[in-house]
């Protein structure tokens, strides 16, 4: 009988040991995988709204909450024609397919005409937009590319870019199937429509970092 009770407990411990060292793989491999993958943000304040919110609040510190390869080239009031210079601090060993890019523009853009732009318009900025998607491809052919589109803040005075918003977005969603131009569509316009999600009436709060950090972090 004691020799039994010597086994049992023997067997017991064994279990116990292989048990911990099973769910402590698991648990590393589960990790190591998030942490294989890059992510990449190019664009806007958007992306980098850190002098928008409290410290450690912003879309980027919300992500490393969650991952540690996060790479943040994006700034604060940049335009289109400022993201190639974003792309030019990207290195080419973030070139692999499992570097996800993130990419906010456009918006800036549009502010800066300081009014409802005409069809015409609004396309001509599009394109320049569509050239810069096609030099992150040049560079960054193995990586997958995530497009954010475009929110129309709650504040009232903001109606008069709804016209010119919606036609961005639409021409955003209508490229994104074009053989060439394949990119993942990240639909901020309707993630970000009260106004706790905005700051200074236009930057993404708080609460916004969150629901961004949330949606690039599953986009994969």
């Amino acid at each position: 009988m004691k020799n039994f009770k010597t086994l049992f407990i023997i067997l017991v411990s064994i279990f116990i040991i292989v048990g911990c060292a099973f769910f402590k793989t698991v648990k590393e491999g589960l990790t190591n995988n998030d942490n294989n993958y890059n992510i990449v943000l190019i664009g806007d304040s958007v992306l980098n709204n850190s002098n928008y919110v409290p410290s450690g609040k912003s879309v980027f510190d919300n992500l490393k909450t969650k991952t540690t390869k996060v790479f943040d080239f994006a700034k604060d009031g940049a335009t289109i024609n400022d993201c190639y210079s974003q792309l030019d601090k990207i290195p080419a060993e973030l070139n692999k397919t499992d570097t996800y890019i993130f990419i906010s523009a456009g918006g800036n853009d549009i502010l800066n005409k300081r009014g409802q732009l005409t069809s015409p318009e609004v396309r001509r900025l599009f394109d320049n937009y569509m050239e810069f998607i096609s030099s992150v491809r040049t560079k960054l052919g193995s990586a997958k590319i995530n497009v954010l589109n475009l929110y129309l803040p709650a504040n009232p005075r903001y109606q008069s870019y709804k016209t010119s918003i919606d036609q961005w977005n639409q021409l955003i969603k209508e490229y994104s199937s074009k053989i060439g131009e394949m990119y993942n569509v990240i639909d901020l316009a309707t993630l970000l429509t009260t106004p706790e999600d905005f700051v200074y009436d236009i930057e993404p709060s708080e609460s916004a970092s969150q629901k961004i950090a949330n949606v690039i972090y599953l986009t994969r």
